[in-house]
């Protein structure tokens, strides 16, 4: 049959098998166009017309770059706190020309001219125009064969980054919360030259089954040739070494497509997460004395689904993700070299993630290249982000689309593609948008999109697997949550986590069970923590930090710029707790696929949302060690599973022994266990000497049980796993205390609700009085108590919230205080939230204490948000004339069968019973009813 050929028929092969190849010779030459080139703004759009393409340009930049490290454009002085500001805006067209000799030996040749990643474009050659490209993923090529004879030619450019040219909604292809809508031409730019008959696509589908690829080559046949030679060329490499394998040769007849087939045989060797063998193809056609060659590298490896799961290979993997828009705050746009992304992927990886998700963008073929050499699952994703209701806008994308495929599907780390985020409405052109793709290249597994209709939607027919934060039910229920934390917005009081008391047995069986392809937690975590303003000096490329400035002044302006590294370091510890809790519940579920984090990394868009363990740069907050993170984000994580954190002496402390095992090998070693005290004091320990713990899941171990009645203080216990002879361990706090009984506190201090008369009287006579402030005497000068930290970013959901009439998030970040306080002598705490705290703030409304003095800190302090930057108060003190009060602002005396609450009180009630209890700031009755009431 016409354009395909049978591999097996045509070979005539010779081997050439050496562990030291020489270089692949390539028959194409090319031109450099990077440096120097000429430029003119158009922001009239008065250029076409013009004929500027026609005259020399009265400007000039150099690329690759863009209009911004160029320092083109308007002089930008505003101050927004939504994003990162650039210090040159410009959004329209923009030309750029350049003068080039095309060599003699360049005629009669076909040319193709270059532009690795830029915005729309338009290009003539001299006073010809040669065509448009709205590519924003993908190279864009011109054919040029016709306009650039040799000689003297003049290469003129018209970029117009004007974004309804591609109306895709704030997409991060072109947004400037991230990478800016910048204007310009970034990565490789040049000339290529080739015989007129020419491999136009070079693709290879391997076959690890039957140890071979299949070829499927392109070609382009000016020049009407009836039959070609064809040479396969295949290089390995691995671990710095380059090993030839066989040429295998062909006759063919030329037609526009050929198929071919190449045995690896015993030379396979399989890629994954863990061995990154990468493979070089380089096709040669000849025919007498014309040559042409083309060169793609490839992998050998199955990426597929297995049920509910992901398997490599066929071995049950699982998905360690975070999310990715474009965040490089130095250039505004992302690395166009593998060096650059080695950096950051390299940094992610030492994290124990194994895959990206990349937000409505893909990255360039550089960070494929580096995902291949580090072994990392990418899921590029087009930049759209809307509802697709248009005919002509999937056309669009569909040529986005087949783009990408064409020249990255061959990249190993290529695995999973999806046409957008968060899409709306009717899904229908989405299917078959994912429908076209697939029939055009079934290589990567497909998604309908990420978080559709907010999770609403349940799977097309079509897709491979299926992405959300939630699984499709008749109305919001936790039930059907597969993540930890949602907006107000979305979801009553946050979901689970805000509103179900911790322990270690979540996980998202049901949600799973409803969901029969693999399904993958979407924007898990999303833990907003308080930056350190020190961070600002770092941003000395294209983008400035004034968002961050505007904050501080802020925080400067409430009289709390010296907290802003403890607010960001109690957060910090907060939220990376919180980034824990949603890892294991992801890795105690036994159907799910994986998670998708935002963030391992901050993203300084969408009103500043500050929620990576890292920062804008990749750089570590140090909220959590490294090393500690990947106790629960690794290939295998010890689990236990217990059903609370708070326990009484009287009890029993029971945990189930589990480990998820998504590495390469089974573990039959044994698993140790063992409970130390406050001191670090091993208290019990014991091990489970022949677990058989499977690679590809889930699996029990054994039980941990230990009588508490021994413990004779409140204290906090840690219960350490540890796989021996591996780095593999995870540690638990586990907090006992006695039985709670009613607290009686002396007859010195007097316990009330209100503040009246009868409180006042007691205070003028030097007593000591403990308020619990009653709800409705607060409810205008607090919040209401907030576990979690606050959900990506207040400012921004509050407006989504008031828009929809729906609840506003109190926005608050957790607890800072000082550990040592002789207030906690009898109730451990750190000076962070941690899991015990969740009664006692769920039963808190903290008091806005801004119109105390800018130097008056309380005991325990909420910290607010970095838009709001409120002083909140959970528990202060005062002298208030000759007596001394103390104020909790959780009402502790209503949670007497809390064990922490139940605790903290006595701690409170011993702290003033003794000589500690001595408030330094004093505060007058009329103060003191103006803030309460």
């Amino acid at each position: 049959m016409k354009g395909l050929i049978n591999a097996l028929i045509f070979a005539l092969f010779v081997s050439i098998l050496s562990s030291c190849s020489a270089p692949v010779k390539n028959y194409r030459s090319d031109i450099d166009l990077s440096g120097t080139w000429q430029f003119r703004l158009d922001s009239a759009n008065r250029g076409v017309e013009g004929k500027w393409y026609a005259t020399a340009l009265n400007d000039s930049v150099q690329l690759p770059g863009t209009t911004d490290t160029n320092h083109k454009g308007f002089l930008n002085t505003d101050s927004t706190t939504m994003h990162l500001s650039r210090v040159y805006r410009y959004e329209g067209p923009a030309w750029y020309r350049k003068t080039v000799h095309i060599p003699e030996n360049w005629k009669e040749k076909h040319i193709r001219f270059v532009m690795e990643r830029t915005k729309p474009s338009k290009v003539w050659i001299d006073d010809h125009y040669v065509g448009s490209s709205l590519l924003l993923e993908s190279p864009q090529k011109y054919d040029v064969s016709a306009f650039l004879t040799p000689g003297k030619r003049t290469i003129t450019v018209r970029i117009d980054n004007d974004r309804k040219l591609t109306p895709y909604g704030n997409v991060h292809a072109y947004a400037d919360d991230t990478q800016t809508n910048w204007n310009g031409i970034i990565g490789k730019i040049y000339l290529e030259a080739s015989p007129k008959t020419y491999i136009s696509n070079l693709q290879v589908y391997p076959d690890i089954r039957q140890k071979k690829i299949k070829v499927k080559m392109g070609i382009h046949n000016g020049l009407n040739l009836d039959k070609v030679d064809v040479a396969l060329q295949v290089t390995k490499a691995l671990d710095g070494k380059n090993t030839r394998l066989k040429t295998v040769h062909f006759q063919v007849t030329c037609d526009s497509l050929i198929n071919l087939e190449y045995l690896l045989g015993d030379q396979m060797d399989l890629w994954d997460e863990y061995h990154q063998p990468i493979y070089h193809l380089n096709a040669i056609i000849s025919h007498n004395n014309i040559k042409d060659s083309k060169e793609v590298s490839f992998g050998m490896r199955k990426f597929a689904t297995e049920g509910t799961k992901f398997a490599i290979n066929g071995r049950i993997t699982f998905l360690r993700g975070k999310h990715d828009a474009c965040v490089f705050p130095l250039t505004g746009y992302p690395p166009m070299d593998a060096k650059g992304w080695m950096h950051v992927m390299k940094i992610a990886k030492s994290w124990g993630i194994n895959h990206y998700r990349f937000h409505t963008w893909s990255p360039p073929g550089a960070a494929f290249e580096a995902a291949d050499r580090l072994g990392i699952y990418m899921e590029p994703e087009l930049p759209f982000w809307g509802g697709l209701e248009s005919d002509t806008l999937a056309d669009k994308l569909k040529a986005e689309g087949l783009a990408l495929l064409k020249n990255f599907a061959n990249h190993p780390s290529f695995v999973m593609l999806s046409p957008g985020n968060e899409l709306w409405g009717n899904l229908d052109k989405v299917g078959k948008l994912i429908a076209d793709l697939k029939k055009a290249d079934g290589r990567p597994l497909y998604t309908q999109g990420s978080n559709d209709n907010i999770g609403y939607s349940g799977p097309l027919p079509v897709e491979d697997f299926h992405v959300a934060a939630r699984t499709p039910y008749a109305h919001d229920t936790t039930l059907t949550h597969v993540r930890l934390t949602q907006a107000f917005v979305d979801s009553r009081d946050g979901g689970i986590l805000n509103t179900e008391k911790p322990s270690t047995m979540v996980n998202f069986d049901y949600p799973v069970s409803q969901i029969k392809i693999p399904l993958i937690s979407h924007e898990v975590g999303q833990y907003q923590i308080y930056p350190n303003y020190s961070e600002i000096k770092k941003y000395t490329g294209i983008l400035k930090p004034r968002n961050l400035e505007v904050f501080r002044n802020r925080l400067k302006k409430a009289g709390m710029l010296d907290q802003d590294s403890l607010f960001a370091m109690a957060s910090g510890a907060w939220s990376a707790l919180c980034y824990r809790d949603e890892i294991e519940a992801a890795l105690r579920t036994k159907g799910l696929a994986g998670f998708q984090l935002l963030d391992l990394q901050d993203y300084p868009g969408q009103g500043t949302a500050l929620v990576g363990i890292l920062d804008a740069f990749m750089d570590s907050k140090h909220a959590i060690d490294r090393n500690e993170w990947r106790n629960f984000c690794n290939d295998v994580v010890p689990l236990l599973e217990f059903k609370k954190y708070c326990w009484t002496v009287n009890e029993t402390f029971s945990a189930g022994v589990k480990v998820a095992n998504y590495s390469n090998r089974d573990l039959k070693k044994p698993l140790k266990w063992t409970v130390l005290d406050q001191q670090g004091k091993v208290i019990k320990s014991g091990s489970f000497i022949k677990p058989d713990i499977s690679v590809g899941g889930v699996d029990s171990v054994g039980e941990i049980q230990i009588p508490l009645s021994e413990i004779t203080v409140p204290q906090e216990l840690t219960v350490a796993l540890s796989i021996e002879g591996t780095g593999y361990r995870n540690n638990y706090p586990v907090w006992v205390y006695p039985e709670p009984k009613k607290i009686q506190p002396a007859a010195d201090i007097y316990v009330t609700s209100r503040l009246n008369k009868e409180l006042f009287d007691k205070l003028n006579k030097g007593e000591k009085v403990l308020l619990f402030p009653a709800k409705e005497e607060v409810k205008k000068n607090s919040v209401d108590g907030l576990f979690p930290p606050d959900f990506w970013n207040y400012e921004m959901f509050k407006q989504i919230s008031e828009g929809n009439h729906k609840p506003v998030s109190p926005g608050t970040l957790g607890i800072l205080t000082n550990p040592d306080h002789p207030l906690f002598n009898h109730f451990p705490t750190e000076f962070h939230t941690d899991w015990q705290w969740f009664s006692i703030i769920k039963h808190s409304h903290p008091l806005n204490l801004n119109q105390t003095d800018k130097d008056y800190r309380p005991i325990v302090q909420v910290i607010d948000n970095l838009q709001r930057n409120d002083k909140f108060g959970l528990i202060f003190e005062y002298k208030v004339g000759i007596g001394k009060l103390l104020v909790c602002m959780s009402r502790l005396d209503e949670l007497p069968d809390d064990p922490a609450a139940a605790q903290l009180y006595r701690s409170i009630v011993d702290y003033m019973q003794s000589g500690a209890f001595a408030p330094a700031n004093t505060i007058t009755e009329n103060q003191l009813r103006k803030l309460i009431q």
